[in-house]
Formats: structure tokens, sequence, C-alpha cells
């Protein structure tokens, strides 16, 4: 069932929460990770090449969550 403490939640409310951030996460994480690559820009940073990657992956988790259907 897919309920919380109130009640059930519809799924377009689901997915109106969850997939706007989850999209945005894996967006900036792309972004970062190639820019430290050095693909976008001339500029190589370290600290994006290992922050990019975790906050992307933060993105298709929460994507997968949201989207998942629950039986």
């Amino acid at each position: 069932m897919d309920q919380d403490r109130y009640g059930a939640r519809p799924r377009w409310q689901k997915l109106l929460l969850g997939l706007p951030p989850a999209v945005l996460l894996l967006l900036i994480g792309g972004y970062w990770t190639l820019l430290s690559w050095g693909v976008i820009g001339d500029t190589k940073s370290e600290t994006f090449s290992v922050i990019g990657p975790i906050i992307a992956g933060f993105g298709v988790a929460l994507g997968w969550v949201v989207l998942q259907r629950r039986h």
C-alpha cells in the first residue's frame, strides 16, 4: 500500500514534488563533472571531479525512488 501517516498520497503529487529536484541534481552534477574533466571550458577542478558524480548519483537515486511504483 502507498500510504503515509495521513492517508494515501496521489502519484501525481509525488512526481510533482520529487522529479524536479532529481532532474536538477542530475543536471548540476553532470555539469560539474563535465566541467572538471575539461569537456566544458578550460577549468579542471579536482573538487568538482569528486562532488559532481556524487550529486548526479543522488539525482539518479531520487529519480529512481520517485518513479518506482509500489504494489
